[in-house]
């Protein structure tokens, strides 16, 4: 996995490429931790594949900003990664976390 960084007013665009698994899932993480912007942008436009793993990580750290302020964006998904997405119900759980952090 490769992860490309750029930055806005305000913001961090994280481009995200290759694989996002259990092997790499860490780093990204980090990434994430690591910035103070106010609001963080996961771009998965290069993202070939994500396991179980890279999707609860994402979701955690979507927690973890809101309960900080701060907002997680996950933007250009793929549309073959969206479609499993979707099936596994994680646009459902987004929607809940911006309602109930705790969810």
């Amino acid at each position: 996995m490769e992860i490309r960084v750029q930055q806005k007013e305000g913001m961090a665009i994280l481009e995200v490429e290759g694989e996002l698994d259990f092997s790499n899932v860490e780093q990204l993480q980090q990434e994430i931790q690591r910035r103070t912007e106010e609001v963080v942008e996961i771009d998965l436009q290069g993202l070939r594949f994500i396991d179980s793993s890279g999707v609860g990580m994402l979701l955690s750290q979507v927690r973890h900003l809101y309960k900080q302020g701060r907002t997680l964006r996950i933007v250009r998904i793929p549309d073959f990664i969206r479609e499993d997405l979707d099936v596994i119900g994680f646009f459902q759980v987004l929607e809940a976390l911006k309602t109930n952090p705790n969810a």
